[in-house]
């Protein structure tokens, strides 16, 4: 063999020892994002949510996640959905781990009129060197509707409060989780510390409550009237988000640092000015009747929203014929707090 084949002979089987060699190394594990969360308690309680004692998420609940890098004017990873879903929102599904959607949960999600998924956030590796602002929530459905100026098609993903809790289903809905985490810069994990933005009655009937069935029917009244509304709770970096859509997020969520994951009020789709607004929760008639989640041995649960009334509002329990009111003494319900309240049954 003259030196020439020699020399590509030995160069060829080099290579191919390489190729072997590589392929028998370990390989570096793809990176994905992952998203974890907590759930912090009511204050007064011991536990937190989101089932019906509030410890934890459940099969199937959703949270919607803005990302918004607020010192930098150029759009980072993970600021937006490129057209996905409206305002740039990431929307999960809890099913024992943070998700995307997959079209069996029915919403639009982009509007083209059909069932779809949602982006995948597990896909994006954030690894920009600036300071990134992760703000969640819980949300129920989907709203959809014209645009009257433009024709365009506006969702929106939405918090819903209901009026009727008396479903577990509605009760845990109404009982909203927001939480904020703050990253130098951007990141492969991000942890989100849910806490309750509403507040929560627990009532306990004591007294002659052998006289009252396990069937009765406990009503609050005199409450802000907001069945079905989206609560709107602050972002104090909204104003810096980079992708908005029309009725949307920087309109209703933009606040003062002090009000920043507090609820501000209620949101309205104000369709003469073609823009979305918030109503405060002090300019809301104080007209709603409000149906407790019975969680037996004479107990109930109502979620109600933070505010200050000037009337007490009203228990009535319905048993049958029978009829029972009790003034509820509370006036002021602050947000992420627990009130534990007693309705006395009298000896007839």
């Amino acid at each position: 063999m003259n030196k020439t084949l020699q020399y590509i002979f030995l160069l060829v089987a080099a290579a191919l020892l390489g190729g072997c060699a590589s392929q028998n190394e370990p390989q570096p594990e793809e990176k994905v994002f992952r998203v974890t969360s907590s759930i912090a308690p009511f204050a007064g309680e011991d536990m937190a949510r989101v089932n019906t004692e509030g410890t934890a998420f459940t099969i199937g609940d959703l949270i919607r996640i803005k990302i918004i890098c607020p010192f930098v004017s150029g759009t980072q990873n993970g600021e937006t959905t490129w057209g996905n879903t409206y305002d740039a929102f990431w929307l999960l599904k809890w099913t024992g781990s943070w998700g995307p959607l997959d079209g069996s949960e029915k919403f639009d999600i982009n509007g083209d009129s059909k069932y779809s998924g949602s982006s995948n956030i597990n896909a994006q590796i954030e690894a920009q060197n600036t300071p990134y602002v992760y703000t969640a929530s819980t949300w129920a459905t989907e709203q959809k509707f014209i645009n009257p100026n433009n024709n365009r098609v506006v969702l929106q993903y939405t918090p819903l409060f209901f009026a009727d809790q008396s479903r577990e289903e509605n009760y845990r809905i109404s009982d909203i989780l927001w939480a904020q985490t703050y990253m130098q810069t951007g990141t492969e994990y991000v942890h989100l510390e849910f806490r309750h933005v509403m507040a929560a009655l627990r009532i306990t009937l004591d007294g002659n409550i052998g006289a009252i069935s396990d069937d009765a029917i406990l009503t609050l009244e005199g409450m802000p009237d907001i069945d079905r509304c989206e609560i709107v709770v602050g972002d104090y970096y909204a104003s810096l988000s980079k992708v908005n859509s029309d009725y949307g997020y920087l309109q209703k969520h933009s606040c003062t640092k002090e009000m920043n994951g507090k609820v501000l009020g209620i949101g309205v789709n104000d369709e003469a000015a073609g823009i979305a607004k918030t109503v405060a929760m002090a300019d809301v008639a104080k007209t709603g009747i409000y149906t407790a989640l019975n969680v037996g041995s004479k107990s109930y649960r109502i979620m109600v929203p933070p505010c200050v009334l000037t009337d007490n509002a009203v228990f009535v329990l319905r048993d049958g014929n029978r009829r029972l009111k009790s003034t509820l003494e509370q006036k002021t319900f602050a947000e992420g707090t627990l009130y534990n309240v007693t309705i006395t049954v009298p000896t007839e």
